[in-house]
């Protein structure tokens, strides 16, 4: 068992391995340990890590730091630590997440990702969305506050003071399943299906969604159930905002890989429009795969994922990728 503190805190790793740097991070069920076969599998080549987020694994519980702004900071401060300049990530689940918002802060810091079981979710009339500029512009959308700025002036300064209202109510341990408090939008169209889906639920429900029982792999997974703090399921689903991380997908410049199994129980699979919307304009870039009769655990159900981890490492354009579930766009 490795570990190492960070402002304060101890987080659990493990790496395996010598060459260029691979990181992996876990879903909101599990823990750095479903990712030993892809450690293992990648180690003749890479240096694998896989660590644990705030509040899961063995990874410290602080309610305080389980903020997607500092699990994301946690992923920054961990490469600093560890003298990694730079390094392909792949993220599963929130770890998907997390990775995505790490690569539009630290565009440089990730050459590539790869994004497994995203919360790519639908919304309402996202073909007439206005996707933001490239590069660090603002989100914008069609709306109220079109019509009338001073709203999201408004709201801006509204949410500001609702994330410090959260972080005092995590960091005291008030954050339950009777208080979740609502975090108005900057641009006042904010759609939050990931907190019906995690915000309410225990580990053990979660993963029941993604395995059965009666399945070896559970008992696997059901290892970290104890090691998983409810409130960071909770805090996580609180700020999600479906029409930003689809923007943010959309903007980043890196090659990214977007996995996605089209039996995920957990988060449902990505509709039409939504794939059409983070590939526009970018499907060079931007490599979505739909995974027949796969669920929430892409590298422990689908029998070709080392093979696609390592081309997706190794091929120098991703859109040459090699895949029989390759998406293709349909429409313009």
């Amino acid at each position: 068992m490795s570990a190492i503190s960070i402002n304060g805190e101890l987080i659990h790793y493990e790496v395996l391995g010598r060459g260029r740097p691979v990181i992996l991070i876990h879903s909101w069920v599990g823990s750095w340990r479903y990712w030993v076969p892809t450690m293992q599998n990648l180690q003749l080549k890479y240096r694998v890590y896989a660590l644990d987020l705030h509040g899961f694994g063995d990874s410290s519980k602080n309610p305080s730091k389980y903020t997607l702004d500092n699990q994301r900071k946690l992923l920054s401060d961990f490469m600093q630590a560890m003298g990694i300049p730079k390094a392909a990530i792949i993220g599963h689940g929130l770890g998907a997440w997390v990775a995505a918002e790490y690569a539009r802060v630290f565009p440089d810091q990730a050459p590539r990702i790869m994004l497994i079981s995203a919360p790519l979710f639908d919304m309402p009339n996202l073909e007439n969305r206005t996707r933001p500029g490239r590069g660090n512009a603002p989100v914008h959308t069609r709306g109220y506050a079109d019509v009338h700025p001073e709203a999201t002036i408004m709201n801006s300064t509204i949410r500001t003071a609702m994330l410090e209202r959260l972080r005092a109510a995590t960091a005291s341990g008030q954050v339950t399943a009777d208080y979740l408090p609502e975090i108005p939008p900057a641009d006042n169209t904010r759609y939050n299906q990931l907190q019906d889906v995690i915000g309410s639920s225990s580990p053990e429900s979660l993963l029941q969604r993604c395995v059965r029982r009666s399945e070896p792999v559970y008992a696997k997974l059901e290892v970290d159930l104890p090691k998983t703090d409810p409130q960071a399921l909770r805090v996580s689903a609180i700020e999600y905002d479906c029409g930003r991380f689809l923007d943010t997908l959309w903007q980043l410049p890196m090659p990214a890989v977007v996995l996605h199994g089209q039996e995920d129980g957990l988060i449902e699979p990505p509709s039409e429009a939504v794939w059409n919307y983070i590939t526009y304009d970018k499907e060079d870039k931007l490599l979505p795969i739909p995974l027949s009769n796969v669920r929430h655990f892409p590298m422990l159900e689908y029998d070709r994922f080392n093979r696609l981890v390592n081309e997706f490492l190794e091929i120098p354009d991703i859109s040459k990728l090699e895949v029989n579930e390759r998406w293709k766009r349909r429409s313009r």
